[in-house]
């Protein structure tokens, strides 16, 4: 038998072949590593060790809305809580000035408690959906762990 060399044409195909297959590799591990990687971990990582100290109260949203019931110029209050963040919405129905609609949601942070303040940033939306125009709103404020008192943006 006789042994058949290979041709120079074979062992560039054969070189490319092998060059195709490592790209194809290395790509399926970008791929895995991008997309699938962590998939079992929490979507917050460890950004929220330590919130067991900082226990929010049960019934924080109803205490926060009672705050603004008797107020006729609010019409909703939401308020969600998503990781570290504490998100309330004010819905005004009737115009307010801009430092009246900021002064009276910041009467929701004594609800929060001074030591959680401490820990949680508080996002403010503040809306207008009442029949005159009012091109003060929406109105954001924001009032982060480290700091002691909350910035607004007036949109304009």
């Amino acid at each position: 038998m006789k042994k058949r060399r290979m041709s120079g044409d074979t062992k560039i195909l054969l070189m490319l072949f092998l060059i195709l297959m490592i790209c194809f590799a290395v790509i399926g591990f970008l791929f895995y590593k991008f997309f699938y990687a962590g998939a079992g971990s929490t979507k917050y990582g460890d950004r929220l060790d330590g919130i067991e100290k900082y226990k929010l109260s049960e019934t924080l949203e109803k205490d926060i809305q009672d705050i603004y019931k008797d107020n006729a110029a609010v019409n909703t209050v939401k308020v969600n809580v998503q990781g570290r963040i504490i998100y309330i919405t004010v819905d005004y129905k009737e115009p307010l000035k801009v430092d009246v609609a900021e002064s009276e949601a910041i009467k929701s942070l004594d609800k929060i408690g001074e030591e959680n303040l401490t820990f949680y940033d508080v996002q403010y939306i503040l809306t207008y959906s009442g029949e005159e125009e009012n091109k003060n709103f929406p109105i954001f404020g924001a009032k982060s762990a480290s700091s002691l008192k909350v910035v607004w943006m007036v949109s304009k």
